[in-house]
């Protein structure tokens, strides 16, 4: 019933997003009987409710197309609708050969410069078709020629506004990203610039609106203070260069002029009156500066100062910026003036330090609110996986990436397995085992600190896990130990392809994820063992009788639901007692243990091993008959009758007997389901033992 629902709302839809189309269909029809063309007949209230319902359909589906959105769909239905009422107008003017027709071409051209897709496609045909079928059937004009050069015309209208369309929106969707882009690097650049993050920490974060607002609020500082030495020294240009990073230059960091002539940049960093501030880092001052001279660096070309003063702005006795001041009238800076452009220097950095430690600030409370959440989180999880993948996501957001990793150390075997791995080539490296070796990896367990010492990473030189198993295109790279009660437990990888991505910083934030991620992982594998210690048997790893018995009742539900069988295998050794008489009760534990590894080799994948009790094995088998389970037991039987055990006083050989029952042909509970089984079992041992027997 939901179904025919369903379709006929469909229905319903299709109806009403279509109806306005073949209504549009219907208005052209009357072109194809000439019903506009001149002489055939006289214009009256036919023609009048045509036109009528041409724009009242128009009009109409105007609206819903502005209120609910343009589609494909309804671009089309448009472009139908307003070339059918120009082909209209155009044949009540006299046709292909009217002062009109032109206005098709336009019309097609319109509608496929807007249409997006196959809808513009679908106009552009429908066009050619609408004006040959008016044209032939409408006005009975079959010259080929005149009917080829308007389908022609028509076509390269058509065709071209669509394509030239396309590319402009290409085009500008193009300049926009660039301009994006642009303004993204131009943040960067700016905090560079500003030394807002520290010279450790130079990573890319996602951090961009904070470092925007703090190079607004720096710029905003340098301005007011320019601003305010511009008008209280009568100076003609105040400008504060700066040094960039990539090369001995010097740009443009903020500016108050009166002058139409300063340059760009950037500059040369030792050229010409700025250099000698630059290069000897103490004030240098020019006066009465003869027409024409041209070293000022950030004018275009001669300038028309007379003084100037440069005065370098230094931090721990490293060049930071250049502030420097120019005045168009003779009067040379004295004393006073250049003690305040001192001070200045001074208010400069200072905003410097205040936003820099803002931003320092506002990323250490970001890690630590990171921490604390995955922290929280960590404390709830139970399972290593759960942990892994919440410690992975808490690297992503602490520090950017490209690659990361969750390796776990075996000390039993002095192995490595890599648990996790996220990113690039993440498949190539997740469940990777390997011995303790010369890599970085095993190095960092050893040693217990992280590697590499400066995060840079090499791949040619320096092995991540194995020397096959290599890290590419990688340029940083940080292990870190996980280490808990003072037992390393593995390893937590980071690498990203951007050189200097882990600076100290945040590798002390990873270090202390890595604390935390440790933690966790020990205490999601003791909740690992303590769940294996309740549902094991201790000597032969076989699931325990609770253990049998939870899965009875959950496989028997799941096989009553589906109408699925369930068979119980139930094994017993014979003459077990005269085993530990004889051989001794050491010898009889490893025949126990020996039975539990034969029922784990011959059992199925699905199958699930229990030590019932004492020397009682069973083997539940899913979706398996009668038969099968007769096929399994007689297996296990002959397995194990063929099987030596080695005691002190010689091999020993035992055999079991097995008892099969199903369900539901033999039981309907999974309590029923042992009972029968339980009797199956003592009718083999009645027959003479090592034997199987169904009730």
């Amino acid at each position: 019933m939901t179904a025919l629902v369903q379709a006929a709302l469909r229905v319903r839809r299709t109806a009403r997003s279509a109806w306005g189309l073949a209504a549009a269909f219907l208005l052209a029809a009357f072109l194809l009987a000439g019903f506009f063309v001149p002489g055939s007949r006289e214009l009256g209230w036919l023609h009048l409710s045509w036109v009528v319902a041409w724009i009242a359909l128009f009009g109409h589906r105007t609206h819903n197309a502005y209120r609910q959105g343009a589609d494909p769909r309804s671009a089309f239905e448009l472009g139908v609708l307003l070339l059918v009422g120009v082909q209209a107008l155009v044949q009540f003017r006299g046709g292909i050969g009217s002062d009109l027709y032109p206005l098709t071409f336009v019309a097609v051209a319109l509608v496929a410069s807007f249409a997006v897709g196959l809808a513009g496609i679908g106009v552009v045909v429908f066009a050619l078709a609408l004006g040959l079928a008016t044209a032939f059937f409408g006005e009975q004009i079959s010259d080929p020629l005149l009917l080829g050069v308007n389908a022609l015309f028509i076509v390269c209208f058509g065709a071209l506004s669509h394509l030239f369309t396309r590319a402009e929106i290409v085009r500008v969707r193009r300049k926009s990203d660039l301009e994006l882009a642009a303004q993204k690097e131009k943040v960067k650049d700016d905090t560079r610039l500003f030394r807002l993050v520290a010279p450790s920490s130079d990573r890319v974060r996602d951090e961009e609106r904070l470092y925007e607002t703090s190079v607004q609020e720096v710029r905003q500082a340098l301005y007011h203070a320019l601003q305010l030495l511009h008008r209280t020294l009568d100076l003609h240009t105040c400008v504060l260069l700066m040094p960039s990073d990539e090369a001995e230059q010097l740009c443009i960091a903020e500016l108050v002029t009166n002058s139409d002539d300063v340059a760009d940049g950037p500059f040369a960093l030792g050229a010409g009156a700025v250099g000698a501030a630059v290069r000897r880092k103490v004030t240098a001052s020019l006066q009465q500066i003869r027409p024409g001279y041209g070293g000022i660096c950030y004018y275009r070309g001669p300038a028309s100062v007379r003084s100037f003063i440069a005065v370098p702005v230094l931090e721990r006795g490293h060049l930071r910026a250049v502030l420097c001041a120019d005045r168009v009238i003779d009067r040379a800076f004295g004393p006073e003036e250049e003690e305040l452009l001192r001070d200045s220097t001074s208010h400069i950095l200072r905003a410097f330090e205040n936003e820099r430690v803002f931003v320092q600030l506002e990323s250490a409370k970001r890690e630590q609110e990171t921490l604390y959440r995955v922290s929280q989180a960590l404390s709830t999880a139970l399972t290593q996986d759960v942990v892994m993948e919440l410690g992975l996501t808490a690297a992503k957001e602490i520090a950017p990436h490209d690659f990361a990793a969750i390796t776990e150390y075996q000390p039993e075997g002095r192995r490595h397995v890599v648990r996790r791995a996220a990113g690039e080539r993440a498949l190539d490296f997740q469940g990777l085992r390997f011995r303790d070796n010369a890599s970085l990896t095993a190095m960092v367990v050893k040693n217990r600190h992280y590697l590499p010492y400066r995060g840079e990473f090499d791949s040619k030189q320096q092995v991540l896990f194995t020397k096959k198993a290599k890290l590419k295109a990688m340029e940083s790279l940080l292990v870190l130990p996980l280490v808990a009660c003072e037992e390393p437990i593995g390893t937590l990888i980071v690498a990203a392809k951007a050189s200097g991505a882990f600076g100290t910083s945040v590798r002390e934030t990873l270090q202390a994820l890595a604390n935390q991620l440790a933690v966790a992982m020990a205490n999601a594998r003791s909740v690992r063992l303590l769940e294996e210690l309740a549902t094991t048997d201790g000597l032969t790893g076989c699931l325990n009788k609770r253990a049998l018995l939870d899965h009875m009742e959950q496989k028997l539900m799941a096989a009553q639901r589906f109408g699925r069988k369930l068979s119980l295998i139930v094994t017993d050794l014979d003459h077990f007692k005269a085993v530990n008489d004889t051989y001794g009760h050491a010898a009889g534990d490893r025949v126990l243990k020996e039975l539990g590894e034969v029922l784990r080799r011959v059992k199925r994948e699905t199958d699930i091993v229990a030590r019932f009790g004492g020397e009682e094995f069973c083997v539940l088998c899913e979706e398996t008959d009668l038969r099968g389970a007769q096929l399994l037991a007689e297996r296990v039987r002959e397995e194990l009758e063929k099987t030596e055990v080695l005691t002190e006083l010689g091999p020993l050989k035992v055999t079991a007997s097995l008892g099969v029952a199903t369900f539901p042909d033999h039981a309907s509970t999974a309590a029923d389901l042992f009972v029968q089984g339980d009797k199956a079992l003592y009718e083999a041992k009645h027959r003479g033992r090592n034997q199987v027997c169904t009730v």
